[in-house]
C-alpha cells in the first residue's frame, strides 16, 4: 500500500513539475520587453549653489515611462542667474554653469494621488568663467555629473505630475581652472518639475 501510495505522489508530482514548465516556457530574465510605453515632456526649475552662492537653473526634461513604474529620459539645466567668483584668481569674474544628459527613475505607487520617485541624472557639464581683461570666456567642457535625488510626485491631473524633492549634485573632473576642485561645484539642491504627458 505504501509503495501504491508513494508512486502515486511520484506521478502526480512529476505531472505537476511538467505543467509548470509547459506554462512558463519562456527564460526568464532581469530584463523584458515593456508591456505598457508612456511619455511626458516637462519643465524643471533647480535651486542649488555654485561656489558658495546660491544659483537658480532651469531647463526641460522629456522621457518615457515603462510598465508605469521605470523613467528613461533626457534633461538640460542652465544657469539663470549673475554668479561671480569668490576665487582668489578670479575674484568677481562672472560665472556661468549647465549640464545635460540622461535621466533615469522609477516610480512608486504610480496611481496614487501622491507618491514617490527615486532619479538619477547622469550628465555631462560645461562651466565658464568670463576673462574681462582679454574678453572671451574660459571653458572647462568636460565636467561629469552625477546628480541623485527623490521626489514627491502628484497627479493633479491625468494628463499633468507635478513634483517637488531634493537632490544632490557630484560635479567630477572640474580641473581647467586654478584653486577650484569638484567640492566647489558640488552641492545638495531642491527642484521643482510640471510634466505633461500621457499616464494612463
Amino acid at each position: 500500500m505504501k509503495k501504491i501510495l508513494l508512486l502515486i505522489l511520484l506521478i502526480s508530482t512529476v505531472g505537476y513539475l511538467y505543467a509548470q514548465e509547459e506554462e512558463n516556457d519562456n527564460i526568464q530574465t532581469f530584463f523584458s520587453k515593456p508591456t505598457k510605453i508612456r511619455g511626458y515632456i516637462g519643465t524643471l526649475t533647480n535651486v542649488t549653489s555654485l561656489d558658495g552662492e546660491t544659483a537658480y537653473m532651469n531647463g526641460f526634461q522629456a522621457g518615457g515611462i515603462f510598465d508605469d513604474h521605470f523613467i528613461l529620459g533626457l534633461y538640460n539645466l542652465n544657469l539663470e542667474n549673475n554668479i561671480f567668483s569668490n576665487n582668489a584668481n578670479y575674484v568677481d569674474y562672472e560665472m556661468n554653469f549647465d549640464h545635460r544628459g540622461i535621466w533615469l527613475g522609477y516610480i512608486f505607487m504610480p496611481q496614487q494621488k501622491i507618491h514617490f520617485n527615486i532619479n538619477l541624472l547622469i550628465g555631462n557639464g560645461n562651466l565658464e568663467i568670463y576673462d574681462d581683461v582679454f574678453d572671451n570666456w574660459m571653458q572647462d567642457e568636460v565636467v561629469f555629473i552625477l546628480n541623485p535625488g527623490i521626489e514627491v510626485e502628484l497627479n493633479v491631473v491625468k494628463f499633468l505630475r507635478v513634483g517637488i524633492g531634493a537632490n544632490y549634485r557630484f560635479a567630477l573632473d572640474v580641473d581647467k581652472f586654478d584653486n577650484y576642485n569638484n567640492n566647489d561645484f558640488s552641492d545638495i539642491g531642491a527642484f521643482i518639475s510640471f510634466k505633461f504627458g500621457w499616464f494612463q
